[in-house]
């Protein structure tokens, strides 16, 4: 369940029309109109390379920014932090049905701010349109007025794809896997749907902590290592109405990555960095596959460039296995062992 849903509400999909996924690509003018007015809200989201973005909210787009920021655990942004961080701005878009197909000229309205006024690339993942330009890392996303809760953690799901793109920029990966912590180190357990990530980290003793059981950020820092943040299962909180919060804040220092497999009985197995490298390029591949739908083949090139790149920096650096694991069995102690 690792990615936005497309399709009909009555089988397990938002309503038609909402997730009309369409690429909306403008690569050579798209007009800004900034009002003097600037974003009355912000949020910091920290990551643990020292990157920071700010989640700048309009008067309009004020209670779902709360709304995201208290689901993900962010705090009210310092101003002063604010200053040297990324800048990634939530307005009120425009959804009336003969302008959704259409390249015109954007109106981000009610934004101070010293953002490029043309060249930005548009996706339109149905209820957020999500803005990029070359020449900054800041993110613009347009979001549709809301309709329902569901819709929102839509919105939610999507916008953070702006951040694991740029973060493909400093060495990142979004991971298909699930997080666990002991003792202060991290552990990925790494699978496509339906692999078991999530039944496997139910399974879990007292002594290991479940942080995420669905995708994982890592990003490097400046000292060699991979520090990894969770992600929430946003499809927990479209489809079973999950109230719960996650810090995305919070980061552990990767110790290993473990690709599971079912098994007739429980051993780990080491993989080369060449294995390694290639099994994490896919594990990202498939994170962001929504992503890919909304892309001309130089834009999936260049990106699938930066994944395999940072896919082989990881594989170098974070000792990866194969976990073959049991119904049964203490899988985890097979991990032990290796950590």
């Amino acid at each position: 369940m690792g990615h936005p849903p497309q399709g009909n509400a009555g089988q397990g999909h938002l309503p038609q029309g909402v997730a009309a996924l369409e690429v909306w690509q403008n690569k050579n003018k798209v007009n800004l109109s900034l009002k003097d007015e600037t974003s009355d809200t912000q949020f910091l989201l920290k990551l643990g390379n020292g990157i920071c973005w700010s989640f700048m909210a309009t008067p309009k787009t004020r209670s779902w920014v709360q709304k995201f920021a208290t689901i993900i655990g962010l705090n009210p942004d310092d101003r002063d932090m604010s200053r040297s961080s990324t800048r990634m701005f939530f307005v009120p878009g425009r959804w009336k049905k003969d302008e959704c197909n259409e390249p015109n000229p954007l109106i981000f309205s009610k934004i101070k701010t010293d953002l490029p006024t043309d060249g930005w690339n548009g996706v339109d993942f149905g209820a957020l349109r999500l803005w990029t330009h070359k020449g900054t890392p800041d993110i613009v996303c347009e979001i549709e007025p809301a309709r329902s809760h569901r819709v929102d953690i839509v919105k939610m799901w999507t916008a953070l794809y702006g951040i694991y793109l740029r973060s493909f920029d400093s060495g990142g990966l979004i991971l298909h896997g699930a997080l666990i912590e002991r003792n202060g180190s991290g552990v990925l357990l790494a699978g496509p749907g339906g692999a078991g990530k999530s039944t496997l980290s139910r399974r879990l003793p007292p002594a290991w902590h479940v942080l995420s059981d669905d995708q994982s950020l890592v990003v490097p820092d400046d000292q060699n290592r991979y520090l990894a943040h969770p992600v929430p299962t946003w499809s927990d909180h479209l489809w079973h109405g999950s109230e719960q919060n996650w810090n995305i804040q919070h980061y552990v220092p990767l110790a290993a990555i473990f690709f599971i497999e079912q098994a007739t009985s429980d051993r780990v197995v080491p993989i080369g960095q060449g294995q390694a490298a290639v099994r994490i390029n896919d594990s990202c591949a498939e994170a962001i596959n929504p992503v890919w739908w909304h892309m001309d083949m130089k834009e999936k090139t260049d990106i699938k460039k930066k994944i395999f790149d940072n896919a082989s920096d990881m594989a170098r650096t974070v000792p990866a296995h194969i976990l073959r694991n049991s119904l049964n069995g203490y899988f985890w102690d097979e991990i032990e062992k290796v950590l």
